[in-house]
């Protein structure tokens, strides 16, 4: 009988990096990976025959030609698997994916499993979030990653946090810089979460290049700054912002959100590396610290994994000192960016499936379980099980994100005739 592989779920840094480490210590690696392509968000490849490529700091262009190298230095110890998406673990601990481009369902049971599937962007919701024409900041960077084409017409980029003024600058380099970046918060009420953001040299220096690229563009920043609404305008979009106590609308035809992000757990088991099959979280799945930490801590888990199969761990000490300057960094980010949250309109949509508003939810009991909420409110009973709208209503209601929506397995929709051609270890 072969020897059962080291699971790896998700194949961006984090997966890249954990896949490569254990390779090297010359263990079998099952990598599995729901695109097509390696690199995950950060490192979105082009769409097959699409060769134009969105400009990228050169930092992570070199992080990611250093994992590929080190992917291929040892493929022979590594089992690929594309287009195929986890579903989750069945009953009797065998982990399940949908392979898409066979048309079928299989099943393992791994010596330990590294789960690295990264981020989920939150919003705050707002009247008109969910029209046509509005699109997560997130989502519009994947969009032209793959297509090295911008949106057409003007556009507006709002929100909070690091990825604004990164998307922003990505538009400019390919031929579209939108009208204007609003940042909620306020980093000037922050000097001292400033001042440590500025002792980070590589993050920095990458803040740099892309105010540069705005202002070289004549793209405003301007902080302080809320959408309040957005109202259909022909084939664009009428967007209210309020700035302190001034109020101001914008005709532009795409408005792109984003308001931080959270690691990915919907359906995910909960890590237990002391369990008969360890599970480990690795990457911004675990914890959001960004791609450079996204390397490390795939390397931090799978050393884990090395460890308790009785392989040497010489690198662990270090990692974990670059995790620790990373979570710094994230968390001086987040006080120079805090805002105060706004209670929704009563109108505002919350769950685009079942399209639910913010009255629904705050009429259902302050005490209401994520059960009712899900049975009576009709939250996070649609295809996206709530991954969209959790947040939101943990955010809301002041509940813990993994409570907010239980999910139902599988994780992902599967076709009943993928699932009627089974495969298992034992049949394989």
């Amino acid at each position: 009988m072969r020897e059962a592989p080291i699971l790896v779920v998700g194949a961006g840094p984090a997966g890249a990096s954990a896949a490569a480490t254990i390779a090297e210590a010359g263990l079998p690696v099952l990598l599995i990976e729901q695109r097509d392509q390696f690199g995950g968000a950060i490192h979105r490849q082009p769409a097959a025959g699409n060769d134009s490529h969105v400009w990228r700091p050169a930092r992570h262009r070199r992080n990611w030609a250093g994992l590929m190298a080190r992917l291929q230095a040892c493929a022979g110890r590594i089992e690929t698997r594309t287009e195929t998406i986890f579903l989750g673990v069945d009953s009797e601990g065998r982990f399940l994916f949908d392979d898409r481009r066979a048309a079928c369902v299989f099943a393992r049971r791994p010596r330990a499993a590294i789960i690295a599937v990264g981020a989920v962007e939150t919003i705050r919701p707002f009247p008109g979030w969910e029209l046509p024409g509005v699109m997560s900041a997130g989502g519009a960077q994947v969009l032209l990653k793959e297509t090295g084409r911008p949106p057409e017409g003007p556009i507006l980029v709002a929100g909070s946090g690091a990825l604004l003024p990164a998307l922003a600058a990505q538009l400019a380099k390919a031929g579209n810089p939108p009208v204007a970046v609003l940042e909620r918060g306020r980093p000037w009420n922050a000097p001292a979460a400033l001042a440590r953001l500025a002792l980070s040299w590589g993050p920095m220096s990458e803040a740099a290049a892309y105010a540069t690229t705005l202002a070289t563009s004549r793209v405003p920043y301007r902080c302080g700054a809320i959408v309040t609404q957005a109202e259909p305008d022909g084939d664009g979009l009428k967007v209210g912002i309020r700035v302190g106590d001034q109020r101001q609308v914008l005709r532009v035809r795409h408005l792109l959100i984003h308001d931080g992000i959270e690691p990915n757990r919907t359906g995910i088991p909960l890590p237990d590396p002391d369990a008969a099959v360890p599970v480990l979280l690795a990457g911004d799945g675990r914890e959001a610290l960004g791609a450079d930490a996204a390397i490390l801590d795939g390397r931090r888990a799978a050393t884990q994994v090395l460890a308790r199969l009785g392989q040497a761990t010489r690198r662990m000490r270090s990692d974990e000192r670059g995790l620790i300057r990373a979570r710094g960094f994230q968390a001086a980010l987040t006080q120079a960016l805090h805002s105060e949250p706004v209670v929704p309109a009563p109108e505002t949509l919350i769950c685009r499936c079942e399209g639910r508003s913010y009255a629904e939810l705050a009429a259902l009991a302050p005490d209401a379980s994520a059960r009712e909420i899900r049975l009576m409110g009709r939250f996070g009973l649609g295809a996206c099980q709530g991954r969209f709208c959790g947040p939101m209503i943990a955010a809301l209601r002041g509940q813990p994100l993994p409570a907010a929506i239980p999910p139902r397995w599988p994780l992902r929709p599967v076709s009943v005739a993928a699932l009627a051609r089974l495969t298992t270890d034992e049949t394989e």
